[in-house]
C-alpha cells in the first residue's frame, strides 16, 4: 500500500478516521478511556498500514521499537544518580539504531568499495531490502532516548503509546520528524473538533493536489533532461535550465505536498504536527533556506548534531567545521551515492562563507537604513543567490554521478554541446507540464497566504472558510481523478 494512492485514500483511510471518532464521541464523559482506545485503533492501524506497505520491514521496526523503549526506561531508572549507567544506556540506544540504519542503507556500499579496493570479490556484498521509512523512524526513536537522557520528557508511561506514536502512519513513511515531547500531551488527551478536522481536510487535499497535479506533472520533463544527461548527451542553455527548474519545484511540491497531507491527516486525528516547509523558495541565503525547508530535519541536526559538537560557541572556525559535518552527514542520510555528499557539503561551504562574509548584526539590532533603490537591489540580488545556489544544489543531488552533473552544468553554460537526443525533451512540454510549472513557479512563493488576508479584510469570515473548502475540495477532486487515471507516482522521499 503506497500513502497517498487511490487504494490508501479510498480504502484504508475511510474507515480508520471513522472508528477513530468513533471513539473520540465518547470522549465527553470517558475522556481517559475513550482516547485510550483510540490510541490502540490508530496503533493497529498504523501496524496494518506497515504490513500491508512492507511486511518483511516489519520486524525490524518493532525490534527498535521494543529496545528504545526499553533503553529510555533504563535511563531514566539510573537518574542522576548513576551518569555512567545512564550514558552508557544512551549510547546504546543510539549505537543501536544508528547500526541499524547503517547496516541496510550502507552495508552494500560498504561491501563494494572493500571488494574495489581488494580488486577481488572478498566481501559478499548484501542484497538488502531496505525497511520502509528507516531513516525516519529511526531518528525519532534516537530523538526519544536523548531526550529522556537529557530531561526533556520522562518515558511515556504506557509503551503501547510510544509504539503508537513510533508507527504513526501519517508520519511513518518520510517524517517529518516528530518529536515526543511535542505530541505526547495528545496520547492523553485529544477530543474530537469539527474546526480541526474541517482544517485538516483541507490541508490533506492541497497537500494531494501539489503532488498529483504539480510534483507528477513536472517529473517527465526533469526524468527526461537527467535521462539524456546520464548518457552524456548535452542540451541547450534552455533546456537545461527548465530541467534544472522543473526538478527543483517537483522537489520542493513532491516533499511539502507529503507534509502537507501529513499535517492534515494529523489533524484529523487530533495531532498537531509542526510544519516542516516555510516558503523556502522566498530565502535570501542559504542559512535562512534551511531555517524554512525541511524543518524538523534541519533542527534535528541542529539539535541532536550541531549544538553537542559545539554549535557556534567555540569560535568561527570551529563553527564552520562542526557546519561542514553535520552537512555532509545530512547529505550521507539522504542517500549512499557521493552526490548525496557534494550537495550536502556545498550547503555547508555556503553557510560557511556566508558566516565568514555575511552581514553582522547583533541579535535584535535593525537592518540599517538604505535608499530605497538600494535597498531593492540588494534585496533582489541576495534572493537571486539563493535560488541559483539552491537549484545548483539540486543539480548535484539529482544526478546519479559527476558527469552527469558536469552535462547539466556545461549545458547551462552553452558549453556541452547540443545532442540530437535533445531535441526530443521538447515532446514533454506537454500543456500539463506547461500550467503544472507555471502553478509551481508562482505558488513556491507566499502567494496564498497574501492572497487569503486580502481575502479576510474584505470578506466575512464565513465566506473565506467556505471558499477556501470548495477550492481545496475541487483540487482534490482533480488530483483523485489523475490517481483514478493511473497517473500515481511515489513520493521522491520515499527512496531516502
Amino acid at each position: 500500500m503506497v500513502f497517498g494512492s487511490l487504494f490508501y485514500l479510498t480504502v484504508f483511510l475511510p474507515p480508520v478516521l471513522l472508528g477513530h471518532w468513533a471513539l473520540q464521541a465518547f470522549a465527553g464523559r470517558w475522556p481517559r478511556a475513550a482516547t485510550a482506545a483510540a490510541n490502540l485503533w490508530l496503533l493497529a492501524a498504523s501496524l496494518v498500514a506497515c504490513a500491508l506497505s512492507d511486511l518483511p520491514g516489519l520486524p525490524w521496526f518493532l525490534g527498535c521499537a521494543v529496545a528504545t523503549d526499553l533503553l529510555a526506561r533504563g535511563i531514566a531508572a539510573a537518574g542522576a544518580r548513576r551518569p555512567r549507567l545512564r550514558k552508557a544506556l544512551l549510547a546504546l540506544a543510539l549505537g543501536g539504531n544508528l547500526a541499524l540504519l547503517g547496516f541496510f542503507k550502507y552495508a552494500g556500499v560498504l561491501a563494494r568499495w572493500i571488494d574495489a579496493l581488494a580488486g577481488s570479490p572478498l566481501v559478499p556484498v548484501p542484497e538488502l531490502a531496505v525497511p520502509l521509512g528507516v531513516s525516519f523512524w529511526v531518528f525519532r526513536a534516537m530523538s526519544y532516548a536523548w531526550d529522556v537522557e537529557r530531561g526533556v520528557h520522562p518515558p511515556a508511561k504506557n509503551p503501547l503509546d510510544f509504539l503508537c506514536f513510533l508507527a504513526l502512519f501519517p508520519v511513518f513513511v518520510s517524517g517529518p520528524i516528530v518529536r515526543w515531547a511535542d505530541v505526547s500531551g495528545s496520547f492523553r488527551e485529544r477530543p474530537f473538533s469539527a474546526a480541526r478536522a474541517a482544517s485538516g481536510y483541507r490541508r490533506l487535499l492541497v497537500g494531494l493536489a501539489k503532488k498529483v497535479l504539480v510534483a507528477n506533472q513536472l517529473a517527465p520533463m526533469a526524468d527526461a533532461v537527467w535521462a539524456l544527461a546520464d548518457e552524456g548527451g548535452g542540451m541547450s542553455p534552455s533546456m537545461a535550465a527548465l530541467g534544472a527548474a522543473a526538478y527543483s519545484l517537483q522537489l520542493y511540491f513532491d516533499f511539502s505536498g507529503y507534509s502537507d497531507m501529513a499535517i492534515g491527516l494529523g489533524r484529523l486525528l487530533g495531532f498537531d504536527f509542526k510544519e516542516n516547509f516555510l516558503w523556502p523558495c522566498a530565502s535570501a541565503s542559504i542559512r535562512e533556506f534551511w531555517r524554512r525547508w525541511h524543518v524538523s530535519l534541519s533542527t534535528w541536526f541542529r539539535d541532536y548534531l550541531y549544538i553537542p559538537l559545539g554549535g557556534s560557541r567555540r569560535g568561527t572556525a570551529r563553527a564552520c567545521l562542526n557546519g561542514l559535518v553535520v552537512f555532509g552527514l545530512c547529505g550521507v542520510w539522504h542517500g549512499t551515492g557521493w552526490m548525496f555528499a557534494l550537495w550536502g557539503l556545498w550547503h555547508g561551504l555556503l553557510l560557511c562563507l556566508e558566516r565568514l562574509f555575511g552581514p553582522k548584526r547583533a541579535k535584535g539590532e535593525p537592518p540599517p537604513r538604505r535608499p530605497a533603490a538600494v535597498a531593492a537591489f540588494r534585496f533582489a540580488a541576495a534572493h537571486l543567490y539563493a535560488l541559483a545556489a539552491i537549484v545548483f544544489g539540486w543539480i548535484l543531488f539529482r544526478s546519479a554521478t559527476p558527469a552527469a552533473a558536469g552535462v547539466v552544468l556545461r549545458s547551462l553554460a552553452g558549453a556541452a554541446g547540443v545532442s540530437p537526443a535533445s531535441r526530443a525533451l521538447w515532446l514533454e512540454c506537454t500543456p500539463l507540464f506547461e500550467a503544472a510549472f507555471a502553478a509551481g513557479a508562482v505558488l513556491s512563493f507566499p502567494v496564498v497566504p497574501a492572497l487569503r488576508r486580502a481575502a479576510r479584510r474584505v470578506l466575512p469570515e464565513g465566506l473565506v472558510w467556505t471558499l477556501e473548502s470548495l477550492a481545496a475540495t475541487a483540487l482534490g477532486a482533480a488530483a483523485l481523478l489523475f490517481l483514478a487515471a493511473g497517473t500515481h507516482r511515489s513520493f521522491l522521499y520515499f527512496q531516502f
